[in-house]
């Protein structure tokens, strides 16, 4: 005999209420059954909001083999949802309150959904992709333990991090689209327009490798494949070109303070020390160099590798064969001649130094009003 779901519904919500009374800001429905998508499997797709995310409480039962799990989803992972930033977003689409203990909590989850429509318009295309950018980047632990799975030749290990890494580069896809998804359906996935390459023969292999070899092939192709797209976007869509002074700003004081720790590093001849502040110098030189000429503002997305600038044709002296040899000494030097060209490079680029030789002239510049 089928379910009743007004009644199975109501029978929970007076069990929730009865337990938790005002700490419940919410209940509703969401899911198939609202989407008159069900099968004979279908579950009773229900949560509610509690007033405080310390509440855990939930009811999980099954009537008549049909799973009814009552459980919390509290406001900040709604607001992840709002964000794209949690995989089940598509609940904010399509829901049914069935409880409200005031307005102002209804308003707040309509709030919620009318967010994540807004950044599925073409004005928040580049805060998507850098969203996308993010996501795919919390790929790499699951990926470790995938190398250690197949290492030891243990394939269920291996499925299950090969699991995590698909619904990942999944959630990845379906924001780079700003397309809210089912992705555990791959119906949906294969539809969105931009997609790696050969996406679907990839994502077969993958389903189909049952020894770990396999696994973790497929698995590098689909990284592989899904940072090639997201690279391709992110040059597809810069923001304008900057000019030196906006993107260098009043950058100076923490470029000549990175110099200064590769010049103590050099005199105590400390090399670890030295690899952390010499990267940091160069990163930030060439960001800002990379903005001005592409107008690509990278991030911790991309290697060093697509975005370092020729610093030496630039006039810059060389700094990495010193390194490279660990002539401490040379290397003193060339940071000396360095920091002399970066200076009189910003100053010939109209870039504000903020350097100051005496008390009064630092006094005079704060007294002065900037934007």
């Amino acid at each position: 005999m089928a379910v009743d779901l007004i009644q199975l519904t109501a029978t929970l919500k007076d069990a929730l209420l009865r337990d938790l009374g005002d700490e419940v800001e919410l209940i509703f429905r969401y899911g198939s059954f609202l989407k008159n998508a069900t099968h004979h499997y279908s579950d009773l797709d229900i949560s509610y909001v509690p007033v405080h995310e310390a509440t855990w409480h939930s009811i999980t039962v099954l009537v008549d083999d049909m799973l009814c799990d009552l459980y919390p989803i509290h406001w900040s992972r709604l607001e992840s949802m709002a964000n794209f930033e949690n995989i089940s977003s598509t609940v904010l689409l399509n829901y049914q309150i069935v409880y409200q203990r005031s307005e102002e909590a209804a308003a707040r989850l309509r709030s919620l959904a009318e967010h994540l429509h807004t950044l599925q318009q073409p004005a928040a295309r580049a805060e998507m992709l850098k969203k996308a950018q993010t996501i795919f980047q919390n790929t790499g632990y699951p990926y470790y333990l995938l190398r250690q799975a197949v290492a030891q030749g243990h394939l269920l290990a291996c499925w299950q991090q090969s699991q995590q890494l698909l619904t990942t580069v999944l959630h990845c896809l379906a924001v780079c689209n700003q397309k809210c998804i089912d992705t555990r359906k791959l119906i949906q996935v294969l539809a969105l327009p931009k997609l790696p390459a050969n996406f679907a023969e990839t994502v077969d292999q993958l389903t189909h490798a049952h020894e770990p070899t396999a696994t973790l092939a497929a698995c590098e192709q689909l990284l592989n494949t899904t940072r090639d797209l997201l690279l391709a976007e992110q040059r597809q869509a810069p923001d304008a070109p900057m000019t030196f002074a906006a993107a260098f700003g009043t950058g100076y004081p923490e470029l000549k303070n990175a110099l200064q720790h590769v010049l103590l590093a050099c005199e105590r001849q400390d090399m670890f020390a030295l690899q952390g502040s010499l990267l940091s110098l160069y990163q930030e030189i060439s960001f800002a160099l990379a903005r001005v000429g592409s107008g690509i503002a990278y991030s911790s997305f991309n290697s060093l590798a697509e975005y370092e600038q020729d610093l030496v044709a630039l006039g810059f002296p060389a700094l990495l064969p010193y390194v490279v040899t660990e002539d401490f000494t040379g290397l003193h030097q060339q940071c000396l001649l360095f920091d002399q060209h970066l200076w009189q490079f910003l100053k010939e680029h109209s870039v504000t130094l903020n350097t100051f030789a005496k008390m009064d002239e630092l006094q005079n510049f704060l007294r002065t009003p900037r934007a």
